[in-house]
């Protein structure tokens, strides 16, 4: 009996070859003590979810993500429930969500022949080869919460490919719902629907969009006439400005009274550092002082693959589609690439962080695959010269190389998770929360020195310098 693989079934097997590798590697990293340990000593102090729930509407002049505590304390009960493994709850947690981000962007895909397989390989190079995807793994907080916007943002688009129905609209609302109250980027949710509904699709109904616009409205009134918060402003956090990273004084003391001038520069670099990532977290990298670290063939090799794959993404969105003629910028899956795209640089306008635009650079990588699934079909049809098929060959090894680069930095960002261990504990700085208040900080500091990593710096050292530091 022969079994012949279908191209289905190969996009799959190419899935779940990615999700174990990322996800594996992102197990690995221990709980961070920056961004971690202090909410987890908080959350844990609070006696319910509804405890904490409140507890996030007030955490914060700026921030209103009390999802994030409910999360948190709803981990921490497993996590006691366990006999409190903390990194195996919250790292298997972290790991699970790559896992059905990557398994989502298969299924908004949808490969069925040959053709979209091997532009999903592609397009999977990609998703896991922007730096805007890496932060979306290292990092914890002590959830990701990016991630999960990342994940919400594609569910709503999934949804909106559905056939609608009272249920696909209680859904969208609450994965709104959900996702502005972990993050302020989570209202891009509503314009992935918006987006999907201009484009055509009917799976989110005029009605579910209309109370979405209700559920906006009224989180702006919970957040400025209930709560009383304030936005960003100059100073508050540093970003890049130029080739420079300037600190918080520094931008007081340049943008302090022009500060329309940082938030123009930042939204317009945030937009820009999908397509062409570069500038990272506002700073154009690839023309600061040369760098040991990251010379000159780390930045070629960013900028070069990312210059190819856009180049391929314009070229489909000015295409027509058959048998209406109109442009492909017009379908589903790019009006909501520049709604993510544009609606997360907006709100990113105080500072700029490459993980803000993790949902762009998903959507982004859908583009990528539909713009190469295409690609492929015209070469097929027209029988491509060999040179054609070598700078195929060519951009895709280039792209492989550069997804590789993030299982080095996982394996950087599980090194030094566990050393700031020691180095950000007594006797080298002060705890992050008083000891009479640690309850959890000797047992999460005992599970991440039993978790033994390689030094990366130990490693063949043209890694470091090849793959960089993005």
């Amino acid at each position: 009996m022969s079994f012949e693989m279908t191209p289905r079934a190969a996009a799959w097997f190419v899935t779940a070859l990615f999700a174990i590798g990322v996800s594996a590697s992102v197990f690995r990293i221990p709980i961070q003590v920056s961004d971690s340990v202090e909410i987890l000593e908080v959350v844990d102090r609070t006696p319910s979810v509804a405890a904490a729930f409140e507890q996030g509407l007030h955490a914060s002049n700026t921030m209103l993500r009390p999802m994030r505590q409910v999360g948190t304390r709803l981990l921490l009960d497993v996590a006691h429930v366990t006999g409190d493994r903390y990194n195996l709850v919250f790292r298997g947690f972290h790991a699970a969500g790559a896992v059905l981000l990557i398994a989502l962007f298969t299924y908004v895909t949808r490969p069925r022949d040959w053709s979209g397989a091997a532009a999903l390989c592609f397009a999977m190079l990609v998703l896991t080869g922007l730096h805007t995807f890496g932060g979306m793994m290292r990092e914890a907080y002590p959830i990701n919460h990016f991630l999960l916007i990342a994940i919400y943002c594609l569910a709503a688009f999934a949804i909106a490919e559905t056939r609608g129905g009272l249920v696909a609209d209680i859904a969208v609302c609450t994965l709104f719902v959900i996702a502005s109250l972990t993050l302020e980027s989570g209202l891009v949710v509503f314009g992935v629907a918006v987006a999907a509904y201009v484009a055509g699709l009917r799976g989110i109904s005029r009605g579910a969009l209309i109370a979405m616009a209700i559920l906006a409205v009224a989180y702006v009134v919970l957040r400025v006439p209930v709560l009383h918060m304030t936005g960003n402003a100059v100073g508050e956090r540093q970003t890049g400005y130029g080739t420079e990273m300037l600190t918080t004084s520094e931008l007081r003391a340049r943008f302090g009274n022009v500060p329309w001038l940082l938030y123009g520069y930042t939204v317009l670099c945030s937009v820009l550092t999908v397509p062409f990532s570069q500038p990272i977290a506002g700073q154009w990298t690839a023309f600061a002082p040369w760098d040991p670290q990251a010379p000159p063939l780390f930045f070629l090799n960013d900028i070069g693959t990312s210059l190819a794959a856009t180049a391929v993404v314009v070229w489909y969105l000015l295409r027509r589609r058959p048998p209406d003629g109109r442009r492909r910028w017009r379908d589903p899956a790019p009006l909501a690439m520049v709604a993510v795209l544009v609606g997360s640089a907006v709100l990113s306008y105080a500072y700029a962080k490459s993980e803000i635009m993790s949902a762009a650079g998903v959507f982004y990588a859908l583009v990528v695959y539909l713009g190469v699934r295409e690609l492929a079909e015209v070469l097929v049809r027209r029988k491509p010269q060999p040179i054609v098929l070598l700078l195929v060959l060519f951009v895709s090894t280039a792209w492989a190389w550069r997804a590789m680069g993030l299982q080095y930095r996982l394996q950087r960002g599980a090194f030094e998770a566990r050393s700031e261990w020691v180095l950000r504990l007594p006797p080298f700085s002060p705890p992050p929360v008083p000891p009479a208040e640690a309850r959890l900080t000797p047992r999460l500091l005992d599970e991440a020195l039993h978790r033994g990593r390689t030094n990366p710096f130990l490693l063949w050292p043209p890694y470091a310098r090849l793959w960089g530091e993005n």
